[in-house]
């Protein structure tokens, strides 16, 4: 029968594919989930406390002679995580050069951000955490660490913390509407170019998350 799972933080449908050898689809389209993704736009931006409903793998016949070796292929869709790395000034980092060293024992990844900057990788459905290394050729190695599956829903206080937080504004995390995050809101919605009045409204969200890409 079904089974419900209540989401602690880092877990996302991706992760719940991989543990239940699923796609992520499968998972996330399930009627059972349809009031759930009323609230969550975006199955890999979910908070604490939700509850995803895993379905019943589906079962499927083959018939196969007896006398001959036979392979079997699960399918499955990596995920692919894109970091989009700007300067002070807001300019794209291109050309630099990269390592991402997973947690989890995964091979290093090694690479050089595109024309936008961007950093793109296949992203294993285990894997938690990673150290980012940037590499420029007339500075000192930064080293940056990755949490995957960590930010909450865009709806949530603390899913619009995550996002000014990761892409510099300096906002705490904690989950409270403080001065420190309208403060953060406030530099956002400047450099957004919308009315600057430090309060989380409809519009803030919206480009914040166009900002973030989720």
């Amino acid at each position: 029968m079904p089974k419900k799972v209540r989401i602690s933080q880092g877990d996302c449908v991706s992760s719940l594919a991989a543990t239940h050898g699923m796609l992520p689809e499968t998972i996330w389209d399930a009627p059972d989930n349809e009031a759930l993704r009323q609230d969550r736009p975006h199955g890999n931006a979910l908070a604490p406390g939700d509850v995803v409903v895993v379905p019943d793998p589906s079962e499927r016949i083959h018939e196969a002679a007896v006398d001959r070796k036979h392979r079997y292929v699960r399918k499955g869709v990596p995920e692919k995580l894109r970091l989009v790395l700007h300067d002070e000034a807001g300019e794209p980092r291109t050309g630099l050069a990269y390592q991402v060293e997973f947690a989890g024992g995964t091979p290093m990844v090694e690479g050089t951000t595109d024309g936008d900057g961007a950093a793109e990788f296949v992203l294993p459905a285990r894997e938690a955490r990673a150290t980012l290394r940037l590499c420029p050729e007339d500075r000192p190695v930064e080293e940056h660490e990755l949490r995957f599956g960590g930010v909450d829903p865009i709806t949530t206080v603390t899913g619009v913390q995550h996002r000014l937080y990761n892409l510099g504004y300096g906002c705490p995390t904690g989950g409270r509407l403080d001065d420190a995050t309208r403060a953060a809101i406030l530099s956002f919605q400047s450099d957004a170019e919308l009315t600057v009045t430090g309060e989380l409204d409809d519009a803030t969200r919206s480009a914040l998350e166009e900002r973030y890409g989720s």
